[in-house]
């Protein structure tokens, strides 16, 4: 075998490495605007993952003893690589059924259907690759490992190349589009190399183009979207009916994997549709006169243009970098709104100002944000508060059973961690309010806009509550079954709804 024919099955290890951490990110991506980013997806999509790989080593390994014919090789990187570019169009067949099942059954069925076969077909093929390449035993060992690493490499290149550019630039669909033809083309040039190639492979290499969805159908309410590794955002103009108004009013939406993040009434744009947005900065005023304000979570704005109008000096961090242009571009936040870009913890312990508002708004879609929720957080939180500083947290609405378990461990941790905490509910029944944490080292003396909407704190059932901790992230179990209700309530109205148009 000359070094050139080597080179080459290592640049296809290379391409397999690539390709199994493409599928498996965009996969996740895929599932996330239906299905959430839970522990139960993550769990889903790495469990699959790894079925059809240890299935594919295996079915690798007992071909390569029937035989060292390398178009076998070809065969298998050339189906996988269609199967990659027609994910889309499995996923358009698919997903309007799946959506239907429970959250496990439907992440389970999904994946199954465009993940497994692709998967099982590159993890065959090393074994392949090693068997072609091993001339005698003395070799085996150097030829596995230099396959391993060679496929490894392919994979954290790809994993970076396609999280940070092509998924946020030209999203998912087109990604996988081009990395099969990719994949196919590069078989074929080698198999026309190692003189194996057949008119069977240009009939599979052209069906592969059917994955491409050249269709210029784009839905109107949509004005932006875009993929990338913290999930799908969208803007999205569209008339909702106004309760307080008794009318259908135009709203326009910024939605992180088909959960509302901002809903901005389009008239008059320092409103939005939630009343927690309202309360918050109504309460704020009669705690303190203190204007240096901590926004963690940017979102659409409509929380930050309103302390803004009560003439708060407003820091705002937020993770996500198209958030930022979002709020500006499409939520009317001012051009020069400084905004940094940071993990909000991360900035906590790195910032050296000290502040009289810090506010946690930062859902992640229907994800919490875990690692801020601790008794180790909320003490390095009391540094960057000044005298009588009040921390103020956004949360589910749940309170009572077993979907209220995370919010009487959050009240429990804050109590902990040495805070007077007052709670406030928006109106409306648990699963469709907002929870809000008003905590301070200092008794509080708030005033709230409506004593109605002041919850006893004696009423909670606190005995089964958790202190949570950096070393026991438990609050991203506890949580699931109130994010799984906030997930069917969006999925119901928004999930379905854009699968259908």
């Amino acid at each position: 075998m000359t070094k050139n024919l080597i080179k080459l099955l290592f640049f296809l290890a290379f391409i397999e490495g690539g390709a199994v951490m493409c599928v498996e990110l965009c996969g996740a991506k895929i599932l996330s605007p239906y299905f959430g980013t839970s522990i139960y997806v993550w769990a889903a999509v790495l469990g699959i993952t790894l079925t059809a790989l240890m299935t594919g080593y295996y079915l690798g390994g007992y071909l390569s003893i029937k035989n060292k014919n390398v178009s076998t090789i070809f065969w298998l990187m050339l189906t996988a690589g269609g199967l990659v570019s027609i994910i889309p169009f499995i996923c358009k067949l698919m997903l309007p059924i799946a959506i239907n099942y429970s959250l496990v059954k439907g992440t389970i069925v999904s994946l199954l259907s465009f993940l497994f076969l692709p998967l099982v077909l590159f993890g065959a093929t090393s074994p392949l690759i090693i068997n072609y390449l091993t001339k005698q035993a003395t070799n085996s060992g150097k030829s596995s490992g230099t396959i391993y690493a060679v496929s490894t490499f392919g994979g954290i290149i790809t994993t970076f190349f396609v999280g940070f550019y092509t998924m946020p630039n030209f999203g998912i669909e087109k990604t996988l589009n081009v990395y099969g033809l990719i994949i196919v083309f590069t078989s074929l040039l080698i198999s026309l190399i190692f003189k194996v190639f057949n008119i069977k492979s240009l009939i599979l290499a052209l069906l592969t183009m059917s994955g491409f969805n050249f269709s210029n159908h784009v839905n109107k309410e949509i004005i932006y979207q875009s993929d990338g590794i913290l999930g799908e955002l969208k803007v999205v103009d569209r008339m909702l009916f106004n309760p307080k108004e008794n009318k259908l009013k135009p709203y326009r939406e910024l939605m992180v994997n088909n959960i509302s993040q901002t809903i901005m009434d389009k008239d008059n744009p320092e409103e939005s549709y939630w009343d927690y947005v309202s309360v918050l900065t109504g309460i704020i005023p009669s705690y303190t006169n203190g204007k240096e304000t901590l926004l963690l979570g940017l979102g659409g704005g409509t929380l930050f243009k309103q302390l803004v109008k009560h003439n708060a000096n407003v820091d705002v961090v937020e993770i996500d970098q198209r958030i930022e242009k979002i709020a500006k571009k499409y939520f009317y936040i001012d051009n020069k709104a400084s905004v940094v870009v940071d993990d909000a913890r991360h900035f906590l312990n790195t910032t050296k100002n000290k502040y009289d508002v810090i506010i946690y708004d930062l859902y992640h879609s229907e994800t919490p944000p875990v690692h801020l929720m601790t008794k180790e957080a909320f003490t390095e939180i009391r540094r960057q508060l000044k005298d009588n500083g009040i921390l103020i947290i956004n949360f589910y609405g749940f309170i009572s059973g077993n979907k209220g378990l995370a919010a009487r461990s959050i009240l429990k941790t804050l109590t902990t961690s040495g805070y007077k905490v007052d709670l406030y509910a928006t109106p409306g029944e648990e699963q469709y309010r907002n929870l809000l944490f008003f905590c301070g080292s200092n008794n509080l003396n708030i005033t709230p806009p409506n004593e109605n909407i002041k919850i006893n704190l004696m009423e909670p059932n606190m005995e089964n509550a958790i202190v949570l901790e950096d070393d026991k992230p438990i609050l991203e179990h506890i949580y699931l079954e109130a994010a799984l209700s906030w997930r069917k309530n969006y999925n119901e109205v928004n999930a379905k709804y854009f699968l259908t148009q």
